[in-house]
């Protein structure tokens, strides 16, 4: 399984994508289930298992989605916002990350157990040194939005493997920047 594959705006899952995962529901808090692909869930355990012992409280409030809730998102931010916003916030399905069983939407907790919010950069900053430690990477960085083509997510993490992982946190590199520079190089061998 390739958990490089490029998921955004431009392109879709591909439509043999979920015959070729294993999922496998987290528990991330008493009777609170998260769906993640093996290998993500793994790793999940571990990264906040070794966050949780340097201080740093974080949970999993979202992984797989289906195509009927990624339908629901979608159709819901459409009604109470218009196209345009969905548009820029929320992916079409079939072009959700969140589909591929990859993709992680956290929760930060500060040192008194309360929910961290989404625009405290500097809480969610204290993720990124650790995130490739463990195969993930912050998947929608500030300063990258014309890259990614989604406003900054401090709280959306993706899973791509170890190696994956090292390589673009040491770069600065996003997933789109990987693809682009890893079929790059397999053209110069060719």
């Amino acid at each position: 399984m390739d958990r490089t594959i490029l998921v955004n705006r431009d392109n879709p899952i591909p439509s043999d994508y979920r015959a070729s995962i294993e999922l496998e529901n987290v528990e991330v808090e008493e009777g609170f289930f998260v769906c993640m692909e093996r290998e993500t869930a793994e790793k999940y355990q571990h990264m906040r298992h070794y966050l949780s012992s340097i201080g740093i409280e974080v949970k999993a409030i979202s992984g797989y989605r289906y195509q009927e809730t990624q339908e629901r998102i979608w159709n819901k931010n459409v009604a109470d916002h218009g196209e345009a916003y969905a548009r820029q916030r929320v992916a079409k399905p079939g072009y959700s990350e969140h589909q591929t069983g990859l993709a992680l939407d956290l929760t930060l907790y500060d040192d008194q157990g309360d929910m961290v919010e989404d625009d405290d950069v500097d809480a969610y900053g204290k993720l990124l040194p650790h995130l490739h430690k463990f195969g993930f990477i912050l998947r929608y960085p500030a300063g990258k939005e014309s890259v990614t083509g989604y406003p900054f997510e401090p709280w959306h993490i993706r899973y791509v493997g170890i190696d994956a992982a090292r390589e673009m946190y040491d770069a600065g590199w996003t997933l789109e920047e990987y693809v682009s520079r890893t079929r790059e190089e397999l053209g110069d061998r060719e």
